[in-house]
């Protein structure tokens, strides 16, 4: 029985690169914005 490419290369190269952008946007972003804030500042809003 021989199986096919069910999903192409490239589909997965781009899935996987936007996956990543999205972990570096929506992880980094808040950590360095958090980071910039005093500790007081950040812990008055909890």
């Amino acid at each position: 029985m021989k199986l096919g490419n069910l999903v192409s290369v490239l589909a997965v190269v781009v899935s996987v690169a936007f996956s990543i952008g999205v972990g570096i946007i929506f992880g980094v972003y808040p950590a360095r914005k958090a980071s910039l804030l005093k500790p007081i500042d950040a812990l008055r809003y909890e």
